[in-house]
């Protein structure tokens, strides 16, 4: 039979609100009590009920981290944020719920407001309209974007330092000596690809190289997108010497598509990716990329979402995460 608070109340002689109040961490108890009481909680194998505990506060202790990704798509940049998150949560007593709808995102954001699965949820969307923003803010969830800037006037965000990442990785490639340079877009992310094609134009408008629109290809969510913007690139007149591809996914598929034609990397055609996956080590050569602090940056995502949780009239809370440029052998031979 399992153990209740009137039990312990008895063994120490204490009221049951005083038991409670004690294994709930109220300040009104005196220390002294409270160790008492979480000593013999512990020897007679007491263990709350949880479920009742969030009837009564209105609370699940989970949040959401809601993804517009296949589970079959997941790659290592969700891994990292997933990693960051899930120990946050954990840190702070909640519990990280996975959610993935890859068609119908309106409905599923509905549905996930109306049932009150969850206190608050993480938005890792390609693009985030702000009728989602409102949506959640009418129905009283609280919500983080992760992973790009948002327009909407009261939604909080972390995302990474996109244009500073994007200037240094074209200061490197300019540097090398590169005049032509490949552009993988991608405009279906909105600020993201808008941040990194402002500064991939500012950095040859600074150099002095005309802007050539041939050379910024358009890659969207599909298996060979990046295989595909290759080829594109590689077939013009005069095709570049260095492509820079949305992120290490397309610079994986970009490799690939220039050794199949037989040229070499980076003789032939510097290759450079952006996030930071783990699997850019292993690729042959090792890839160029722009790192992102992942996992710090989920960490804090929920570290946000927790304390507007607890206090929903803060104000939105908007952060920049500074990024890394790795240089690898896929660029530059010799490293």
């Amino acid at each position: 039979m399992s153990v209740t608070l009137t039990d312990i109340s008895q063994a120490l002689g204490l009221s049951v609100s005083t038991v409670s109040k004690a294994l709930n961490g109220y300040r009104d108890v005196a220390p002294e009590t409270r160790d008492r009481v979480l000593s013999m909680a512990q020897a007679m194998g007491y263990h709350p009920n949880t479920a009742a505990r969030n009837l009564r506060r209105q609370r699940t202790d989970k949040i959401g981290l809601l993804l517009n990704t296949p589970i079959m798509d997941i790659n290592d940049y969700l891994v990292e944020v997933m990693a960051g998150s899930a120990l946050a949560a954990e840190q702070l007593g909640y519990n990280l719920v996975l959610y993935t709808n890859a068609t119908d995102r309106s409905e599923a954001l509905l549905r996930l407001c109306r049932t009150r699965e969850v206190d608050g949820v993480l938005l890792i969307w390609t693009h985030v309209p702000d009728t989602a923003i409102d949506l959640l803010q009418s129905e009283g969830v609280p919500a983080v974007v992760f992973g790009r800037r948002v327009d909407h006037p009261t939604a909080s965000y972390v995302a990474p330092d996109n244009y500073a990442g994007m200037r240094a990785l074209m200061d490197h490639l300019l540097g090398l000596g590169h005049r032509r340079i490949g552009f993988f877009g991608r405009p279906a992310l909105r600020t993201t690809h808008e941040d990194r094609l402002a500064a991939y134009q500012d950095a040859l408008a600074q150099a002095g190289i005309p802007f050539d629109p041939d050379l910024v290809v358009t890659t969207r969510l599909e298996p060979n997108s990046g295989y595909l913007a290759m080829q594109r690139l590689l077939d013009l007149p005069e095709p570049p010497s260095a492509v820079f591809a949305f992120h290490d996914g397309l610079a994986l598929q970009a490799i690939r598509a220039a050794a199949e034609r037989g040229l070499r990397i980076p003789q032939d055609v510097a290759v450079a990716g952006f996030d930071g996956w783990r699997s850019g080590l292993f690729a042959n050569p090792p890839m160029t990329t722009v790192q992102l602090p992942l996992r710090e940056m989920g960490q804090r995502a929920v570290s946000i979402l927790l304390e507007r949780i607890e206090h929903p009239d803060l104000p939105p809370v908007r952060e920049i995460f500074p990024v890394e440029l790795v240089v690898r052998a896929s660029t530059a031979g010799d490293v």
